[in-house]
């Protein structure tokens, strides 16, 4: 809890900025190529962001409360598995994404002006796993296909939805 609590408090003194430090700085210690996970140029962010909203979000509206309840387009299976007692799930997302699935779009959210901002990367599976487990202060963050045919989020509240038909979840059976 005490660091939970000392960990908003950086993100309230460091601003929006925040996440996006924290992402770039596990790329810079642990030497990860840069061909391998790179921010996506801004010039490309609304047009990749507006095309993961009008394909995966109920009417096409903002992702930020899609991962709370039934926010998805139902047009797509949407399945949720509360990973309170599996906090190092990503490290099965290898085995749930489809064969030949090696890059993704990630969207990480961060705040400005107590508004959702996003920041947007394209990483190898690998170095995403990594990432995720290093980065302090990781809430809401969703995986998308670069063929826009599945989508993966991770909320605050320990939730995490898996949105499209061709994803395998028998990684998590026990």
């Amino acid at each position: 809890m005490h660091r939970i609590y000392s960990i908003n408090i950086l993100i309230c003194i460091w601003g929006f900025m925040y996440m996006r430090n924290e992402i770039e700085r596990v790329i810079k210690e642990n030497n990860i190529e840069r061909s391998r996970c790179f921010e996506c140029s801004k010039i490309r962010y609304a047009s990749i962001i507006k095309k993961i909203e009008q394909t995966f979000v109920l009417h096409g509206k903002n992702i930020h409360w899609s991962n709370m309840g039934h926010g998805f387009n139902p047009k797509w299976q949407c399945k949720t598995k509360n990973i309170s007692k599996d906090m190092m799930w990503i490290d099965k997302l290898p085995y749930i994404l489809p064969k030949g699935e090696n890059e993704v779009y990630v969207l990480f959210e961060d705040t400005q002006n107590y508004k959702p901002k996003y920041w947007l990367y394209e990483m190898c599976i690998l170095e995403l796993c990594l990432i995720v487990k290093e980065v302090y202060g990781l809430n809401d963050y969703y995986i998308i296909s670069k063929k826009f045919n599945w989508l993966i989020s991770e909320c605050h509240e320990d939730v995490v939805s898996f949105v499209g038909s061709s994803l395998d979840l028998s990684c998590f059976d026990e």
